[in-house]
């Protein structure tokens, strides 16, 4: 009975020390426990951080390729604003040449006006000379034709006062026609008389349309002139 309860006792003192060494491992392994789950919080901890960059790069690369398509739609509006740009621009470049063209014309054409003003600047001077110099003829013509008519004139009066005389005459021969059938001296002197008056109006009428006709040559004179 007392080696059985010696080996009770031992075996207690075995499970004893048994239960010891249970107890540090299972301190050891609380110890292990809390590391690890110190470990697992800061790997959540971590995770949770790299979510966060995750999301956050997510996000940065979303914004970056958002930029990215916004740039391309910038790049391909400059290409078609450059485009028409360049389309502007040779549209600018081919007017720029016609108007050009149209200033090197309008040039020659004002060179060739210029000359043709000097011209016609020459022509109205040498115009307004002869101009001068048929109104000095005009002034001369209507001076001489003044001097003209007023010599009309009296030859005019004088024809008139022969043509009264003639009537008078002529009055007096038909009153003395009786006695100069008689006084044949006489009439044949009266008819000499009469011959010569009418010779004397002849030389008048002759003279008279003379100067009609210096008259009418001075009047259309001026005009040939002003033409």
């Amino acid at each position: 009975m007392e080696s059985r309860i010696k080996e009770l006792e031992d075996h207690l003192l075995e499970e004893e020390d048994n239960a010891s060494d249970l107890e540090d491992a299972k301190k050891k392994l609380h110890g292990e426990i809390d590391e690890l789950k110190k470990d697992v919080v800061d790997l959540e901890s971590s995770l949770q951080k790299a979510e966060q960059e995750k999301s956050s790069k997510d996000q940065q690369i979303k914004s970056l390729q958002d930029q990215l398509v916004k740039q391309e739609e910038e790049m391909n509006k400059m290409k078609k604003e450059k485009k028409a740009a360049d389309e502007v621009q040779k549209k600018t470049e081919d007017s720029l040449a016609a108007e050009e063209e149209k200033v090197k014309n309008l040039n020659k054409a004002k060179a060739k006006l210029e000359q043709t003003i000097d011209e016609m600047e020459e022509n109205l001077g040498r115009e307004q000379k002869i101009r001068a110099d048929v109104e000095k003829v005009k002034r001369k013509v209507e001076g001489e034709l003044k001097q003209t008519q007023e010599t009309v004139d009296d030859l005019e009066r004088v024809k008139r006062e022969l043509e009264e005389q003639l009537k008078r005459k002529e009055a007096e021969l038909n009153n003395t026609s009786a006695k100069i059938e008689d006084e044949s001296g006489v009439v044949a002197q009266l008819q000499r008389k009469i011959k010569e008056l009418q010779a004397r109006i002849q030389e008048l009428e002759e003279d008279l349309e003379a100067e009609r006709q210096a008259r009418a040559k001075a009047e259309k004179k001026p005009t040939s002139a002003g033409r």
